[in-house]
């Protein structure tokens, strides 16, 4: 039993069920999506926010022939039955619309917000957890929502009591739209910290008063070049030394190929004390491994890196697989401190520093592993990728229509703004400490967002026991 139903109810309420107090429950029309027609089609994923935005409700590529049975009239209430299972939307003021097949309708014959704010309340989403079924897929049908327990109080204590529970929700619900707004806010800090950073606004005094000590970034630049053709240089010799060869001339080094220059898809404004690289210019990219598991079944199984485990800012390793490397391939698929680890795909250009020392790891195919050739510090390339991505710039270096890739042809042609080392160290140690500041804020706001949803959970639980 509930928690509800373990309790004596409140003098002259009754337990009835969900099948009692409304119309028989209704499945909805199957169709496929269409960005036009007449007639929208709401689903599962235009109500799990909350609010129902009809911008962005598809219409029915096939309308019902009876229109009228499918339609969504004021007072509805649907409940998803797979997906978010037990989602429920009170409808009104619709636009001219069915509902879709994953949703259910139930049109109540009492009071219609007492019985929507029960389907908010823990008894009934206790309910749908013992009624949900299905391993891979968890759903309920309308039998299963018809049977759950609801307790109902007189009509006129029902209208007092959704009055009441509107009342205390309103005061929560002006708290909860301060605390968004303050996190969207944190979100507009963010992101102008980092484009103060990537831009030299950031460090723009900082710069002015330390001017003497830098390194102009040209000169860098020019330093990183000379080590890029210098490391090619020696992996040329390298290879011909396990090759048992010579060379006798100098004409193999003719091979080398210039870095490719920055691909501009932005205006990005540097100090004239800074240059605007490529990451060709700046670092090594290697792609990690393919995992082929019919084909790697010999040499050292070894914990790898995956899209899943690189997050924003840091690397998750509490879920590692592990995959065969040959002998051949520990150095080329090693991932060691310093080294820069980005997605390819699934949140392309999502990224974080690999910071372990003492820790044996490879990496998949899925990531990009960056290497600089001079001590540039990695954190600076993830903030930069970061404030890209904040903006939609980086989608701009994107491959694919649907499922979005960031290829490493592309990834080597984005910009690379460059200071000097000294005045990337200022940029890191500002940013960090003010990204440390945000974090710590937006935790508290989560905090007090969980705080007020549990509020709410309680005043629900109280309605509906008849205490509140």
């Amino acid at each position: 039993m509930s928690e509800v139903e373990e309790k004596e109810l409140s003098e002259k309420w009754e337990w009835s069920t969900l099948g009692e107090v409304c119309e028989k429950p209704q499945y909805g029309w199957t169709t496929k999506a269409s960005k036009e027609g007449n007639l929208h089609l709401l689903r599962t994923t235009d109500i799990t926010a909350g609010q129902i935005n009809w911008a962005t409700v598809p219409y029915c590529v096939a309308e019902p022939e009876d229109t009228e049975k499918y339609r969504i009239k004021d007072g509805d209430i649907v409940v998803s039955r797979a997906g978010s299972v037990g989602v429920s939307y009170l409808i009104s003021n619709p636009k001219p619309s069915v509902f879709a097949s994953y949703l259910i309708r139930f049109k109540p014959l009492i009071n219609r917000k007492y019985v929507y704010y029960f389907l908010k309340s823990p008894a009934y989403w206790n309910a749908i957890s013992e009624k949900s079924s299905g391993i891979a897929l968890q759903n309920v049908n309308a039998t299963k929502l018809k049977e759950i327990n609801i307790p109902i109080a007189p009509p006129a204590q029902q209208k007092q009591i959704v009055a009441k529970i509107e009342q205390l929700f309103s005061h929560i619900d002006a708290g909860i739209e301060a605390l968004n707004t303050a996190k969207q806010r944190l979100k507009q800090y963010r992101q102008s910290v980092l484009k103060a950073a990537v831009t030299g606004e950031l460090t723009k005094e900082w710069r002015e008063v330390n001017k003497e000590k830098l390194e102009p970034a040209s000169q860098l630049l020019e330093r990183i070049l000379q080590t890029r053709c210098q490391k090619w240089e020696e992996q040329q010799l390298e290879q011909f030394k396990a090759k048992g060869k010579i060379p006798k001339n100098d004409k193999w080094m003719e091979k080398y190929k210039a870095p490719k220059a920055s691909v501009l898809h932005m205006d990005l404004e540097v100090p004239e004390e800074w240059e605007v690289a490529s990451v060709d210019q700046v670092a090594e990219v290697f792609l990690g491994k393919m995992l082929d598991r019919s084909k790697h079944t010999t040499g050292e199984r070894l914990p790898y890196l995956r899209n899943i485990n690189v997050r924003w800012g840091h690397i998750d390793t509490n879920d590692l697989f592990e995959m065969f490397f040959k002998e051949s391939e520990l150095k080329r698929f090693e991932v060691i401190a310093g080294d820069v680890l980005i997605c390819e795909g699934g949140e392309p250009g999502r990224a974080a520093v690999w910071k372990e020392t003492n820790t044996t790891i490879k990496y998949q195919k899925a990531l990009h592993r960056v290497r600089f050739y001079l001590p540039i510090l990695p954190q600076y390339l993830v903030y930069l990728l970061e404030y890209f991505a904040s903006t939609g710039l980086l989608a701009r270096y994107f491959t694919g229509s649907t499922i979005k890739h960031f290829t490493k042809e592309s990834f080597l042609t984005l910009p690379f703004p460059l200071p000097s080392l000294i005045e990337m160290q200022q940029i890191i140690s500002v940013v960090d400490e003010k990204m440390n500041l945000s974090m710590r804020l937006e935790k508290e706001i989560n905090r007090q967002l969980l705080k007020a949803e549990k509020n709410k959970q309680s005043i629900l639980s109280s309605a509906f026991s008849g205490n509140l």
